[in-house]
């Protein structure tokens, strides 16, 4: 399920860029709020959280950057958030519409409007675009290494990431495993989450091969730190 999730700011409205943890934290307690027990099955589970969210979008980029800090001139902002797995996310809308006002870095939002927005059919050849940047790792050495596509392990990581996610997710192996990704345009960031600064990219990207995969990296996000804002991604 696919979901646009619009807020309208409460008084003056000024956010850390680094953001992401805050905004997940918020997701986490929505949930918690509706359904107890699969807030706490999320918390508590190792690997994947099936859910994925955008940043936040504001129209018309009526904002300021202030030092490290995002300044919000518009009245409206709205994010997106994505997961195979609808239980999860009727568990956040009925959160958000059981208490509507919200806090994002201490700025105060009030929910205005949820909907639902219908999932493109996904084919063997799509091309996307990150809502998202994408986060993808190695460890070596004992020690962990984030990476940008200029590095092949970039994209053997991402496709082992797909089916992993797909099998953890369906208890199946998929019927293909072909992928490629060819990469249109990259934009490298950081993103710090808590105390960690983490590698990441926003990308134009053409792949191919497998509908199972693409498609669970549509609804659940690619790469890695999915539920913490990354990989999201739509179809142009």
């Amino acid at each position: 399920m696919r979901l646009r999730i619009e807020l309208e700011r409460i008084g003056d409205a000024v956010l850390d860029l680094n953001y992401n943890y805050n905004l997940a934290s918020l997701i986490y307690r929505r949930i918690q709020k509706s359904d107890g027990s699969l807030s706490l099955n999320l918390h508590e589970k190792k690997g994947f959280k099936f859910f994925t969210f955008s940043k936040l979008m504001v129209p018309k980029r009526m904002f300021k950057i202030v030092d490290n800090h995002m300044v919000i001139v518009s009245r409206d902002v709205y994010f997106y958030f994505s997961t195979p797995v609808d239980e999860i996310a009727k568990a956040l809308v009925e959160g958000l519409l059981s208490e509507p006002n919200v806090e994002i870095c201490g700025a105060k939002f009030t929910i205005s409007e949820i909907s639902v927005i219908k999932e493109r059919n996904i084919g063997k050849k799509e091309r996307f675009v990150t809502l998202s940047p994408i986060n993808v790792s190695t460890t070596k050495e004992g020690k962990v290494r984030d990476l940008y596509p200029d590095n092949p392990d970039f994209y053997k990581n991402l496709k082992l990431n797909l089916i992993n996610k797909y099998l953890c997710l369906f208890k199946k192996e998929p019927k293909e495993y072909d992928l490629e990704i060819t990469p249109i345009r990259t934009k490298p960031k950081r993103i710090k989450v808590k105390n960690t600064f983490h590698r990441c990219v926003e990308m134009v990207f053409d792949a191919k091969g497998s509908r199972e995969l693409l498609e669970i990296g549509y609804k659940a996000g690619f790469g890695e730190r999915n539920s913490m804002g990354f990989g999201m991604v739509k179809v142009v």
